[in-house]
């Protein structure tokens, strides 16, 4: 192999692909590595896996002297493209030896046999597409309430949904879930669903960042699905599990009054909360009156009381909640920039539903006060 690319290119390639490299390769040590193939003439094709999901990625070269396969250690290649001082880089293969050279450096890396890497299927089928910018914003809705244990594979995870013509996203780690839907052109008599797991969530989220691509076409097979781009696609294994009934709990709530709040207001009171809670004292109690919300934590730190003046004529209400999840939540409606939050709370014993509009819903288990 003897090749020149663009540094910044590749680097924009590496940062997706070293996401799927795994931490912890004692098993299989060649999945540390990243596959470099020449295709076409004048295309490197870029591959990376870690037995559960896989990239492949393809770019232009500046010039291809020699074509031919290399595998390269991901985190030196990446490492040293982040360094080097030059645009363009000359990248040579001699035996077991890669050389990358730029204008006044040269680096020697080990190539390891190509033939011990696996090979990165592609799915083919039906495809649906799905647009870039309602798939970003639905996984940035509900990500967050992910579970982050990632021994619990069926919460760390979220849930695509092909409803009608409807995407739904889904995300709980069983004490919270998120709930988001985006429209699309396409019409699904039957139900749909992809549970993805939470590494591939986060890949595709660094896709989004891409201005080039517009729309993702995602392929469906028995327990795999892929994700199509512009410059390649992403395959990932899915997940089993099972969802709460989330579209039924709202329903649930229709007698429930909202309380309709500024989210900048509520955030602000929220914060100020916070500064007394502790790692083993962290919820608060939430009391509900008439014209009147009250934000209280009492721990070992000391105690606190927030008032805040609300429309609210319903009954007394008093419950237990996470305040750090409802800072989550309104993390990311102050992203948004939406300006107001409702708030449905009926009882200790029943979840808090908060939502800026009936198609973004947060539910929330109460705690203990």
């Amino acid at each position: 192999m003897d090749i020149i690319f663009h540094r910044k290119k590749l680097l924009k390639a590496l940062a997706l692909l070293h996401q799927i490299v795994p931490a912890k390769v004692q098993a299989r040590p060649v999945l540390a590595n990243i596959l470099l193939k020449v295709v076409d003439g004048d295309v490197l094709e870029l591959s990376s896996t870690d037995m559960e999901m896989g990239m492949k990625y393809s770019m232009p070269l500046i010039r291809c002297n020699e074509a031919n396969t290399t595998l390269l250690p991901a985190f030196q290649l990446m490492a040293i493209l982040k360094e080097a001082d030059s645009d363009e880089i000359h990248l040579e293969k001699s035996g077991r030896t890669a050389v990358l050279s730029t204008r006044r450096a040269q680096y020697k890396l080990p190539s390891f046999a190509e033939d011990e890497f696996p090979e990165v299927p592609e799915l083919e089928g039906e495809s649906i597409t799905l647009p870039k910018a309602g798939l970003s914003r639905l996984i940035s809705e509900v990500g967050f309430a992910m579970n982050k244990e990632p021994n619990r594979f069926s919460h760390n995870s979220l849930l695509l949904c092909l409803r009608g013509n409807t995407l739904e996203g889904v995300a709980t780690d069983q004490i919270r879930l998120a709930y988001s839907q985006q429209p699309l052109e396409q019409t699904f008599v039957k139900d749909e669903r992809y549970i993805i797991p939470a590494k591939a969530v986060a890949v595709l989220q660094s896709l989004f960042t891409d201005d080039e691509e517009e729309s993702i076409l995602m392929v469906k097979g028995e327990n795999q699905v892929t994700f199509k781009f512009k410059a390649g696609f992403l395959i990932t294994r899915q997940v089993e599990g099972v969802f709460p009934p989330y579209r039924e709990a709202f329903d649930k709530y229709a007698d429930v009054p909202s309380i309709v709040m500024p989210v900048e207001m509520l955030m602000k009171a929220v914060r100020q909360i916070i500064l007394l809670t502790c790692e083993n004292a962290r919820n608060i109690a939430v009391l509900l009156d008439e014209g009147q919300m009250v934000l209280k934590a009492s721990t070992p730190l000391g105690e606190g009381q927030i008032e805040l003046g609300i429309d609210y004529k319903g009954e007394s209400v008093r419950l237990g909640i996470n305040p750090f999840y409802v800072q989550d939540f309104l993390k990311e409606l102050t992203a948004q920039g939406l300006e107001t939050v409702r708030i449905k709370m009926a009882g200790a014993k029943r979840p808090v539903i908060m939502s800026p509009h009936d198609q973004y819903l947060y539910f929330m288990s109460p705690t203990s006060v």
